[in-house]
C-alpha cells in the first residue's frame, strides 16, 4: 500500500439532517472534505460528531441531505464497494478472546480474501509500520490503551482504505501516549494520502495536525477554520470552546462537605 498508487478522494455533505424522533442531532449540515486532507470535527459533547462518523462509515443513515464519495453518493458507495471506508472506535473494539493476530484477520478470513501466509505477511508488515514488532500474540488484555489504538489502526489499513475516520483517538490516554498517536495519524496520513476525518475534542491534536476543523454547533458547521484562525477567532462560542472560563459554585461544595 502506496500513496503513489492510490487517488485521494474528497467528501461532499450536503444539507444532512440526522433527526431521532422529535431530537435533530445535524441539521442542514453543509461540508466538502478535500482528497488527501486530515479534517477535525470538534465541538462540545452530544453535538453530533460521532452521528456523523457513523453515518459516513455506513453504520447509520441520514434522516435528509445527500454525501458524495469522490464521484459517488454515499449509498451506492456503501452497496458496491466503490471506494473502501475505515472507522477506527474510540475504544477500539477489539475482541477480547481473540489475539492481536486473529483479530487483524478476521476480516481476511470471513471474506477468504487471501490465504495465511498472505495474512501473515500483511500483518506483519503494518505492525511493523506502526511500531508494533511482535505483539501478535497478545491478547487485547495484555495491551495498554495507546497499543489498543494502534492495533485499532492497523486493523483500519490493512482493508487498505480510501478514508478514514477517527472517533476520539486520544481520549482516555496520558499526554506522551496521546501526543504518539497524534504523530501516527499524521504520519499514516501523509505517507498514504488517505483522507482522515477525526471527531475529537483534543485541541493539541487539532493544532498539530489539522489542515482544516470544523466546530460544530447547533447541529452545524458555520465557519472552517486553521489552527492559527481558531484560535483567533472572536466568536464568543468559539473563545468558551476553545478557552473555557469554568465557574464552580462553592455554596454547593461546601453544603456537600458540612
Amino acid at each position: 500500500m502506496s500513496k503513489d498508487n492510490k487517488t485521494c478522494v474528497g467528501i461532499s455533505i450536503e444539507n444532512v439532517t440526522k433527526s431521532f424522533q422529535e431530537h435533530t442531532v445535524l441539521n442542514s449540515l453543509n461540508l466538502t472534505i478535500r482528497p488527501g486532507e486530515i479534517f477535525v470535527l470538534m465541538g462540545p459533547s452530544g453535538t453530533g460528531k460521532s452521528v456523523l462518523l457513523k453515518i459516513l462509515s455506513g453504520l447509520d443513515q441520514q434522516t435528509e441531505g445527500q454525501i458524495r464519495i469522490g464521484e459517488y453518493v454515499l449509498s451506492e458507495v456503501v452497496k458496491n464497494h466503490r471506494y473502501v471506508l475505515g472507522l477506527v472506535f474510540q475504544a477500539g473494539a477489539l475482541f477480547n478472546s481473540m489475539s492481536v493476530f486473529d483479530n487483524l484477520a478476521l476480516y481476511f478470513r470471513e471474506h477468504e480474501l487471501c490465504d495465511e501466509i498472505e495474512i501473515a505477511k500483511r500483518i506483519t508488515n503494518v505492525l511493523h509500520l506502526l511500531n508494533l514488532d511482535n505483539i501478535e500474540q497478545l491478547m487485547p488484555s495484555n495491551l495498554s490503551g495507546g497499543m489498543k489504538k494502534r492495533v485499532a489502526l492497523a486493523r483500519g489499513l490493512l482493508m487498505h482504505p480510501d478514508v478514514l475516520l477517527f472517533d476520539e483517538p486520544t481520549s482516555e490516554l496520558d499526554p506522551t501516549t496521546a501526543a504518539s498517536i497524534i504523530e501516527l495519524i499524521g504520519f499514516v496520513n501523509k505517507k498514504f494520502g488517505i483522507t482522515t476525518i477525526i471527531a475529537s475534542h483534543d485541541l493539541l491534536l487539532a493544532q498539530n495536525i489539522a489542515d482544516h476543523i470544523g466546530v460544530l454547533q447547533n447541529g452545524s458547521i458555520q465557519q472552517i477554520y486553521t489552527s492559527d484562525t481558531l484560535l483567533s477567532s472572536t466568536d464568543p462560542f468559539i473563545q468558551n470552546f476553545v478557552h473555557p472560563t469554568i465557574h464552580l459554585n462553592s455554596n454547593y461544595f461546601n453544603q456537600i462537605l458540612s
